[in-house]
């Protein structure tokens, strides 16, 4: 009987433990570092020996061909969607809701900032979209920067067709 209760202390220890280092890990603070201004952290590059004009048609075709529609909103801004997985519309919209048709939407922003010398950077935030096609019911939720690899590989991109 006691040896019985010592192994079940232990076990019920350790998975205290392996809680408070889990929760560790995913809630503490990061050690990643960001460079450039807050409004570049999400995901950026500088592109230099090229007008604004030509980034922004080399912005719209790479996006593009990574199936997102959208285009020019302003000077030196553009907006671009496309579906989101069917994983994040399951945990944005619910089960239920997935399943009678719900669809939210990944929304991304681009901005062309001037720099100096001719140089730009091409920067962008991304933002999941619920609540359907009225805007009136949308709800605009920005990603975490830790979710900013695939928009910083499509910004990649961007730069390698214009060297």
């Amino acid at each position: 009987m006691k040896f019985q209760f010592h192994c079940l202390r232990t076990f019920l220890l350790s998975c205290v433990w392996a809680a408070a280092g889990l929760i560790l890990a995913l809630g503490g603070p990061g050690c990643r570092s960001v460079s450039g201004p807050g409004s570049a952290s999400f995901a950026s590059v500088t592109i230099a020996n090229h007008p604004a004009e030509e980034i922004a048609k080399v912005t719209m075709q790479v996006f593009g061909a990574e199936g997102y529609q959208g285009g020019p909103t302003g000077p030196g801004e553009m907006t671009f969607q496309r579906e989101a997985s069917r994983a994040t519309t399951m945990s944005r919209e619910g089960l239920v809701n997935t399943h009678y048709g719900a669809q939210s939407m990944i929304r991304v922003r681009t901005e062309i900032v001037e720099l100096s010398g001719g140089t730009f950077r091409l920067q962008c935030k991304a933002f999941v979209i619920t609540g359907g096609s009225d805007p009136f019911f949308q709800e605009e939720v920005p990603l975490s920067n830790l979710r900013s690899g695939p928009f910083q590989s499509i910004l990649n991109k961007v730069a390698k067709q214009l060297k």
